[in-house]
């Protein structure tokens, strides 16, 4: 007879099952022991389970699937190769290409609308810094439509004097159009500026806003308080800008480039060239916008070097200078033409 509780009752399966002699030192299998055994086994089953469930969740984590996920298409941009320059400012603008596409991907700046990007090289020639308010000055403009300010703007706001910068413009546009009929605008309307048109391929002169030199042999002596200075109009510079400020509508800036010689055994001081340099226009003697000539020159100096610079209305032909006399005498007047 078999006992109960004894090996011999388990069933057949049970009885085959291996179990480690290591578990039971004294050799006795007894049934507490054969469950320990399973208990033993299922404990690490889940264990391993759990671990390959911890690393089966963090793989997903990782490639952040989800259910039905699709890769986003890349954005089309369509683009359209401009290379067309201006001045502006003094600064040489330069449309290298224009795009448009739903979206960039360097965008920073969110819009429903569709976005064209005028990809931008700005170089500063001058000696001075000159800074530019993108967002007040530049628009782009397309027929039968209100000229479109900037949504973004990626250049600098100010350029140091022989630096260069690339960037680019974002305009929001939400009708269809072609690239090539578009023209981009820098100028302050509210400022009255002069405004420069780049077409993107419309018809266009890029050297309508450069500087015109004209040369001159002008000779002219002021007797300032009996001692007499010699003044040589060596050129006057017809331009759009100066220092970075462009000029207003309707006018250019006349920069006068002076010479000057001290033949006296003493200093002859007869001021800023604000106080006796004038500007005849239409009879009217205005000062200069600025001059660098000294105040004072030395005895027996020459070619002291300087410039006076002008406000006037735009493609004068000639012009009139007036040296007034500090101690009550007449105005003497000087009439220079101006050479294409």
């Amino acid at each position: 007879m078999t006992k109960k509780g004894s090996a011999a009752s388990l069933p057949s399966w049970l009885r085959r099952a291996a179990v480690p002699a290591y578990l039971f030192a004294d050799g006795r299998t007894p049934v507490q022991m054969i469950w320990f055994a399973l208990t033993f086994m299922i404990i690490v089953g889940l264990v391993i389970s759990g671990v390959i469930a911890l690393i089966i969740n963090y793989w997903l984590y990782t490639i952040r699937l989800t259910p039905n996920s699709v890769i986003p298409a890349a954005p089309v941009v369509s683009t359209l190769d401009v290379q067309r320059s201006s001045l502006y400012a003094g600064l040489e603008m330069t449309i290298k290409n224009a795009q448009i596409a739903q979206a960039f991907a360097d965008d920073t700046v969110p819009t429903s609308s569709k976005v064209v990007r005028l990809n931008m090289h700005v170089a500063n020639p001058t000696s001075n810094q000159i800074a530019v308010l993108y967002y007040d000055v530049a628009r782009l403009l397309a027929s039968h439509m209100q000229p479109l300010a900037p949504l973004n703007v990626h250049l600098s706001a100010a350029i140091q004097s022989g630096k260069e910068d690339n960037g680019w413009i974002d305009f929001p546009f939400s009708n269809d159009l072609q690239l090539d009929t578009l023209t981009l605008q820098l100028g302050s309307s509210t400022l009255h500026e002069t405004i420069v048109l780049i077409p993107l391929k419309a018809t266009f002169d890029p050297k309508h806003f450069l500087t015109k030199s004209s040369p001159e042999s002008l000779t002219i002596s002021y007797n300032f308080n009996g001692n007499l200075l010699t003044y040589h109009l060596k050129n006057v510079d017809v331009a759009y800008a100066y220092q970075g400020r462009q000029a207003k509508a309707g006018e250019q800036f006349y920069v006068l480039h002076f010479l000057v010689d001290n033949p006296n055994s003493i200093d002859v001081s007869p001021g800023l060239s604000y106080d006796y340099i004038r500007f005849v226009v239409r009879e009217y003697s205005q000062p200069p916008l600025d001059s660098t000539l000294p105040a004072t020159f030395k005895h027996t100096s020459h070619r002291i070097g300087g410039s006076v610079i002008f406000a006037a209305p735009m493609g004068m032909k000639t012009v009139t200078i007036g040296f007034r006399s500090q101690f009550g005498g007449p105005q003497q007047n000087y009439m220079v033409r101006l050479v294409k």
